[in-house]
């Protein structure tokens, strides 16, 4: 498989999402199983306006998608999560 091109609007988008220790944490939290909202909210310490800002802009930049009901990450969601 090609390696995917990475253009700095990728690299920007990376750096956003990592300055965030919200975004990391909620990152880490769904991990590579995946975890419903419900889940993520039991297990993060943030108020729901951190959790729903901060989801909302994960998913908004392909970080995280939303299918049958459970949070999982995309490719670069693992490249965000790998990066720790």
């Amino acid at each position: 498989m090609a390696e995917k091109h990475r253009d700095k609007s990728h690299h920007e988008r990376l750096f956003k999402a990592s300055m965030s220790p919200v975004r990391r944490q909620i990152v880490a939290a769904i991990g590579i199983h995946g975890k419903s909202r419900d889940e993520l909210k039991q297990e993060l310490n943030v108020s729901d306006f951190q959790l729903k800002f901060n989801l909302d802009w994960l998913i908004r930049e392909g970080f995280v998608v939303e299918e049958e009901g459970k949070l999982k990450l995309t490719d670069d969601g693992i490249e965000l999560l790998e990066a720790g």
